[in-house]
């Protein structure tokens, strides 16, 4: 490491180690950093205000004899009363409306946004392009979005909750099972952002990441079509172990025979598993269908039903793909 800062850029999107925030590069972030700035100044102003008059009051009219008599004893000062009452009230106001006007902002979207859908699930990130008809998704997915266009994320989880959250961006909203919802930016600056996953949702929470590339228009329209063209000359197999990476199965299912949170795939194909009500059935075609589609059911003995299910996100031929990758590990 030639300084802390790379050390810490590992970590957090920051460029300085002194940072109060990582580098702006949204539409929301002057909004955003502007109050939380306001708020650490006013907060360390308000504590001096109060601290630092107690400390001189407790040194000043400290007992120093059992003799000590006070000379007057004040019952109240209205003047002073309406004075600590007022000025919080405004403070607090203040911060209300200025917040108020944010979440205003952070939730609705320009008619013009363009619209992604994401799904969260254990333990990866799901985005599909509604315009361009196309799936990018796994750990470590980049995310391509266009500069200066506004995006609309409309999010979902197929487990447990999760949150979404793009430090850079000024954005983070929670993913939830059962409902959706939505974020929106538009990305000022060029380059790769990281996106965490900023709610735990268990052992592997910390390899729940992404990256959201800022393109130009011309670069974006050129990811666009090189992913519409990257699986087209790919056989079964070689399509089966790319969507085992980019689908998440590399994060519950080993290839060399170990057993973690769900079976390996090492001479799976062709095997017989029991099921959790005593009756035993042979992983063939059919079984792995089943079990892409309607993960819950019939529950392999020894393993918890944690399997999300990728009904509508893998078409029949990447369907076909990763049964003919599981064929092959042997």
């Amino acid at each position: 490491m030639k300084s802390e800062n790379d050390l810490l850029s590992i970590v957090l999107p920051v460029y300085n180690f002194f940072s109060f925030q990582s580098k702006a590069a949204s539409n929301h972030s002057n909004n955003v950093d502007s109050l939380f700035i306001f708020l650490v100044w006013s907060s360390f102003a308000i504590f001096l205000a109060v601290v630092l008059p107690m400390l001189w009051f407790c040194i000043r009219y400290r007992k120093c004899n059992n003799y000590n008599v006070a000379e007057s004893q004040n019952s109240g000062n209205n003047i002073l009363e309406v004075i600590w009452t007022i000025v919080p009230i405004l403070y607090v106001a203040v911060l209300f409306v200025w917040g108020f006007y944010g979440h205003l902002r952070l939730s609705l979207p320009p008619s013009t946004s363009k619209e992604l859908k994401i799904i969260g699930q254990k333990w990866m990130w799901s985005v599909s392009y509604i315009d361009e008809e196309i799936t990018v998704s796994g750990q470590g997915v980049v995310i391509g979005i266009p500069l200066n266009q506004p995006v609309k994320l409309t999010m979902s989880s197929q487990d447990v909750i999760h949150s979404f959250s793009v430090p850079n961006f000024r954005v983070k909203q929670d993913v939830v099972p059962g409902r959706y919802t939505t974020l929106w930016f538009k990305a000022n600056k060029l380059g790769e952002y990281p996106v965490f996953c900023a709610e735990y949702c268990g052992d592997q929470h910390s390899r729940m990441l992404a990256k959201m590339k800022v393109m130009s228009k011309t670069e974006f329209t050129k990811w666009i079509l090189l992913k519409k063209t990257s699986r087209v000359n790919l056989t079964p197999k070689q399509l089966g172990s790319k969507l085992y990476k980019s689908k998440g199965c590399i994060a519950c299912h080993s290839i060399d025979g170990s057993h973690g949170i769900a079976p390996s795939f090492k001479h799976c194909y062709g095997s017989v598993h029991e099921l959790a009500d005593g009756t035993k059935i042979e992983v063939n075609d059919t079984r792995i269908r089943e079990k892409l589609l309607e993960p819950r059911k019939d529950i392999t003995k020894g393993f918890s039903p944690v399997m999300p299910s990728f009904k509508g996100q893998l078409s029949e031929k990447e369907i076909i793909g990763i049964i003919e990758y599981i064929k092959s590990i042997k």
